[in-house]
Parts: structure tokens; sequence; C-alpha cells
């Protein structure tokens, strides 16, 4: 979880910097800014989460793993627009970068869930 906690902070850095400077500075509206530093991040930190953080075979990337990552990163992606969609909308200009933090929070939850025990998983404890 250590590993995982680390890898996913820096993705979020990462993808929170992405979204604020697309809103901030190219005009993107909030929601899209927030999907498409998501989806960067989220590239990245598969390759990571892979070889690194719930590594326990040969440091190889999977097809399989992938396939069930972009699954999980649109089931998070879709809780995270969500979450700011209705919050931007709720305070609509008045905090973009802490309506960010919290749909990155709120999709934290839901990343950690099924990467763990869905893309991650040992083969024997794979639903």
């Amino acid at each position: 979880m250590i590993r995982f906690f680390v890898v996913t902070v820096l993705g979020v850095i990462l993808d929170l910097a992405i979204a604020f400077a697309l809103h901030h500075f190219a005009g993107a509206p909030l929601w899209l800014a927030a999907a498409i530093g998501f989806t960067l991040a989220a590239s990245l930190n598969y390759v990571i989460h892979q070889t690194w953080s719930f590594q326990s075979g040969p440091r190889t990337l999977s097809g399989r793993r992938a396939a069930l990552y972009g699954g999980v990163a649109l089931a998070t992606l879709g809780v995270r627009v969500g979450i700011v969609a209705l919050l931007d909308r709720a305070l609509p200009e008045a905090w973009p970068l802490a309506i960010l933090v919290a749909g990155a929070g709120g999709s934290f939850c839901v990343n950690f869930a099924l990467s763990k025990f869905v893309v991650f998983a040992p083969e024997a404890e794979r639903p």
C-alpha cells in the first residue's frame, strides 16, 4: 500500500498540475481539464504500478492487466469527472484547484480498491 500511495501521490500531483494549467492558462472547461490530467497521469501510473507497486513476478507489462487497468481508469475517471462537474456547477469558478483536489480525493478510494483487488491481485485471488 505504501508503494501504491507514493506512486499515486506523484501521479495526482502531475494530474492536478496538468488539469489546473489547462483550465487556468488554456481556458479548458474544468471537467475536461480534469479528464485530460487524469488520463495522462493514469497512463504513467499503470506502468509504475505494474513494474514496482504491485510487482510480484517478472517486471514485465501485461496486456491483460493493461486492459483491466483501462477499465478501472474509466470507472475512476467517471467518479472524478462527476465530482468535478457537480462541484463546478455548485461553485462555478470559486475554487478550481480545491474542486480538482476534491475530485482526486473522491476517486482515489475507487482506484485503490479496484487496482488492488482486481487489476494487480495475484491470479488466484482475482474475481
